[in-house]
């Protein structure tokens, strides 16, 4: 014999679609207002015989990136980025002579991301999650 299905269970159910179709509207406003909250990025390089950086940026909402040949040590870049997929990213590349360098990222004022190249051609990468939607 099929179990029946209590009335007052279908009661709860009603009410729940209801006020999840009136959330969906709510989650959107939050998630817009998350996603356009700027954050504060440091881009940091230190060592001997870095021959690249490449950096990321946030050209009017869209992700690019920034490059620099030769730069001079240390080196430092600030920008200001924004939205929950945003991941700033830096990168460097040792010369053929070899050495020693690291990145870092610091993402409205802690660190978020250091990595470390060594030897010839050796490369550090580093990529940093958005602080939007994580109460930063």
């Amino acid at each position: 014999m099929p179990k029946k299905f209590p009335a007052a269970m279908g009661g709860v159910l009603a009410a729940a679609l209801l006020v999840g179709c009136a959330s969906e509207k709510a989650v959107k406003d939050e998630f817009e207002k998350l996603d356009n909250k700027e954050f504060e990025v440091v881009y940091e390089v230190a060592g001997t015989n870095v021959k690249d950086v490449t950096y990321g940026v946030d050209e009017q909402g869209k992700a690019a990136t920034g490059t620099v040949d030769d730069p001079g040590l240390p080196w430092k870049k600030k920008v200001t980025m924004k939205g929950v997929a945003t991941a700033p990213s830096l990168s460097l590349i040792l010369g053929e002579k070899g050495g020693e360098a690291q990145c870092v990222i610091t993402v409205n004022g802690k660190e978020a991301k250091r990595a470390t190249a060594k030897g010839e051609f050796g490369t550090a990468t580093c990529v940093a999650a958005s602080p939007s939607g994580h109460g930063s």
